[in-house]
């Protein structure tokens, strides 16, 4: 039979322990739950983060197209470089050919080539 002293000894050893192991168990506990809400907010804050690069990345785009437009360009070319859409009546169409120079004309009455 176990006497009294050694069910003492074994109450003194165990009873810390199981105390020592509660202890540890609720501050993991309480570490894991800090550590997830940190988490939370981690994920919130890329979350906004991501909204705000998505909402820029979009404004971008609208001011490209803005500056990409074709009014903007033919405006710009008028303005600084004194460029001008031709008149119709003015542009002369050559047709290639195999050999020889080519001629072309501004004087629309003379219909053959020489």
């Amino acid at each position: 039979m176990i006497n009294l002293r050694q069910r003492s000894m074994v109450s003194y050893i165990i009873k810390p322990l199981f105390i020592a192991f509660l202890l540890f168990g609720l501050f993991g506990i309480v570490w894991l739950r800090s550590n997830y809400t940190s988490m939370e907010y981690t994920i919130s804050e890329l979350e906004n983060r991501k909204a705000d690069k998505l909402r820029e990345a979009k404004m971008l785009m609208a001011e490209k197209a803005v500056l990409m437009s074709m009014h903007r360009v033919e405006k710009t070319a008028v303005r600084d470089l004194g460029l001008v859409f031709p008149d119709r009546t003015k542009v002369v169409y050559v047709k290639e050919r195999a050999q020889g120079p080519q001629r072309a004309s501004l004087d629309t009455s003379a219909g053959a080539q020489p």
